[in-house]
């Protein structure tokens, strides 16, 4: 297939090799427009914080070491402070001066004879954050979630609840999964406080870990259920009727190849279109039920909820194949095929009484990255925003910074050349009665000046109010988490 190259994704990539600094409490110069007087809080991100190691490239957007990015709002400024989690991992690394463990995506240089029984995978706390229970925690699906001081974000280690994260099944799968996995895209339920999370646990007998977390901070494994194989699932739907939902697609760790070292976890995985998504729906009681569709493969999903008929709605960024391995580490490169496969936003309806499975196009955008108004989360809902691009542009970027209306199809979006941007934190305005009243906050990279800028937008049209320039460049990153001062 042809194969272009991208200088905004290689001069992103360059500009991002080695972050080494950390800031504390740095005041970021406002380069244009006006921050807005009502927006006080705290804006934290995660991320890798870099995409090599020790000059061994990574061949996974996965792979580096997180990196966490506060900007503290107070109606007049911003002040930036960052720290890399100290992860087990991570500290070893640096004392050492070069690269010991194995990734997700990036085995060890030299071959089967370096990797061979290397079953220790580094835990790179990259992912996301979350504030539950008194706690604020970096989070990997991978593995344990590290704590951390939400004043001067330094590590106080791994976290497993007091053990309710420690494998508690046979010999073997402790030997093979000491940890239990805790998903990076944990929902907190509107009403109750609980926290709801997952990891699919490989073993001897692959598993669907289901958690609950009281809000004071205590957690329990709620559900254990049976898969048929080592199932890569990133993300799942809560619903404020209780409903949580998975996708459980034919997309699959070779757990034998990755332990054996043979190959990267990532690069053994193994996609078989031919098969149907098996959907899990466990409800508000805990029954479990299961329904099939299509093959598709949802990175991401937008939103859910229960419609006024019962019916369950999942809002997904669904893709029509999985991006393998070398398809991530050609975009580390600055290159990607023409036909570089991207998410369109698609609703599925899920008919528990009939078993059925209908799915709906939403719009002809792609994206990925979705947010909406923390709100509306498991509830009906109007707005996504995202990165993206409209059908009209040329080049398969998610470069585009991209507004839908999910109940019309009508959407817009905000673009600047050789830019890209990160996930958008929706913030609501106080006392807001519109959905979309409020502020967006992301980071855009400018490949022609290699800079990073923290960008504040207006949520209802797009339209930059504020900018501010970093003191260093930093990757982009995954997720964010706006605290309300």
């Amino acid at each position: 297939m042809p194969i272009r190259h991208y200088p905004t994704l290689h001069a992103y990539v360059e500009a991002n090799r080695r972050t080494r600094a950390e800031y504390d409490d740095e005041v970021l110069p406002l380069l244009e427009g006006a921050l807005p007087p009502d927006l006080v809080g705290t804006l934290l991100r995660n991320g890798n914080g870099h995409f090599e190691q020790h000059g061994v490239p990574y061949e996974h957007l996965f792979d580096g070491d997180g990196m966490v990015a506060r900007f503290r709002f107070d109606g007049r400024g911003v002040t930036y402070r960052n720290r890399y989690v100290r992860t087990q991992e991570y500290v070893a690394e640096e004392k050492a001066g070069r690269m010991l463990y194995r990734s997700f995506g990036t085995n060890l240089p030299g071959g089967l004879r370096a990797n061979f029984g290397k079953t220790q995978f580094k835990n790179t706390a990259n992912t996301s954050l979350v504030e539950h229970g008194g706690h604020l925690l970096a989070l990997w699906e991978g593995g344990l979630p590290h704590r951390l001081d939400p004043d001067t974000l330094a590590t106080h280690g791994r976290f497993d609840y007091d053990g309710a994260l420690r494998n508690p099944f046979s010999w073997l799968d402790r030997r093979i999964t000491p940890e239990l996995p805790f998903s990076a895209h944990p929902k907190v339920h509107p009403t109750t406080g609980v926290l709801h999370n997952f990891g699919t646990v490989a073993g001897s007998q692959h598993r669907l870990a289901l958690y609950e977390v009281s809000p004071a901070g205590e957690a329990r494994l709620a559900h254990a259920l049976p898969m048929p194989a080592a199932t890569f699932a990133h993300d799942f739907v809560l619903t404020q009727s209780g409903h949580r939902i998975f996708f459980l697609t034919p997309v699959a760790f070779d757990v034998v190849r990755a332990l054996a070292g043979i190959t990267s976890p990532a690069a053994s995985i193994k996609v078989d279109p031919r098969q149907a998504t098996q959907i899990v729906v466990v409800g508000p009681t805990g029954e479990v039920q299961r329904l099939e569709t299509e093959f598709g493969f949802p990175f991401h999903f937008v939103n859910g909820y229960q419609d006024a008929d019962g019916t369950l709605v999942a809002d997904a960024l669904l893709m029509n194949t999985y991006p393998d391995s070398l398809s991530i580490k050609a975009y580390l490169a600055g290159n990607l095929p023409d036909d570089e496969p991207l998410a369109k936003f698609v609703r599925f309806r899920l008919n528990l009484g009939a078993g059925t499975v209908t799915r709906q196009q939403l719009s002809d955008y792609e994206g990925e990255l979705p947010e909406v108004n923390p709100q509306c989360v498991g509830q009906p809902y109007r707005y996504t925003w995202a990165i993206g691009r409209p059908p009209s542009h040329p080049l398969p970027l998610l470069d585009h910074l991209i507004k839908l209306d999910v109940q019309t199809g009508a959407a817009c979006h905000a673009y600047e050349p050789a830019t890209l941007v990160s996930e958008p934190v929706v913030i609501p305005r106080e006392g807001a009665t519109a959905e979309d009243d409020g502020y967006l906050i992301y980071l855009r990279f400018d490949a022609t000046t290699t800079t990073t800028d923290l960008i504040v937008a207006d949520a209802t049209d797009l339209h930059l109010l504020a900018r501010l320039r970093l003191p260093h460049n930093i990757p982009l990153g995954f997720h964010g988490l706006w605290q309300p001062a």
